[in-house]
């Protein structure tokens, strides 16, 4: 309980403070407007906002859960083939420090200016982080136990599913909250470039309208939506950590 009313009181005083700063400095509302006006125009436009966040977030989590997918499958398949990470690695890296700003208009010509090019790209942006910490988890696997499924003569199937798969599960689940966030961004990068819906698309358009207000109302929901997505995951984990305490 105290956790949450701390949390509470930490957004609480970041909105007190930004209201204060426009009362304070007297800064026109295409400059940076007061909290009070972003929560009146995110009331009003909320039939607009919302249906577009919906686009978003469906972006967002088709892109996401692709990511720690294949990044699982890959990590998978190290563990059986450790030579695999010499070739993994380089490319992953190669995605990691790409500017996906400067792709994005490649990922359009290629996966057309439709929902799949946002999804390409939160899905890159999710890929490395995930593979990173999945792969952790599979280096960090005992190996006398990996010895011991091996002098059982345990196949790939029962190894994963007995052994790599427990293992890896805290490794993965930190996977599945940093690359959370960046699902959204991703979405919202790649409706920033070509979109005609979607939260990236009115904070963009809205952005060239001067319409301050409406920009941060839109960038509070995309905010809300990666909040909602890391603690979707967070209750998911205690959940399962409660069950396996249960089980034992």
């Amino acid at each position: 309980m105290n956790k949450v009313l701390s949390k509470i009181a930490g957004i609480f005083i970041f909105f007190l403070t930004w209201h204060l700063i426009t009362l304070f400095f007297d800064l026109p509302a295409y400059v940076l407007p007061s909290p009070i006006e972003v929560c009146s125009i995110l009331v009003k436009n909320i039939q607009i906002i919302l249906p577009n966040a919906v686009i978003t977030f469906m972006e967002a989590l088709i892109g996401f859960l692709l990511a720690n997918l294949i990044s699982v499958l890959i990590a998978l398949l190290i563990a059986f083939h450790n030579k695999l990470e010499d070739v993994v690695m380089p490319i992953a890296i190669i995605i990691k420090t790409m500017p996906v700003i400067a792709i994005v208009p490649l990922l359009i010509i290629w996966f057309g200016p439709g929902i799949f090019s946002k999804i390409v790209t939160a899905m890159l942006i999710c890929f490395f982080p995930a593979l990173v910490n999945v792969l952790r988890g599979v280096k960090s696997l005992d190996q006398d136990l990996l010895a011991l499924f091996r002098v059982y003569a345990a196949n790939r199937i029962q190894l994963t599913r007995m052994l790599i798969l427990p293992a890896i599960l805290p490794y993965l689940f930190a996977a599945l909250k940093v690359s959370s966030s960046l699902a959204v961004i991703g979405a919202l990068v790649g409706e920033f470039v070509s979109s005609n819906k979607g939260l990236g698309f009115l904070i963009i358009s809205n952005y060239y309208n001067m319409n301050t207000a409406f920009v941060l109302a839109a960038v509070i929901v995309s905010s809300i939506m990666g909040l909602c997505f890391y603690y979707a995951i967070h209750f998911f984990e205690k959940s399962m950590v409660l069950k396996s305490e249960l089980m034992v």
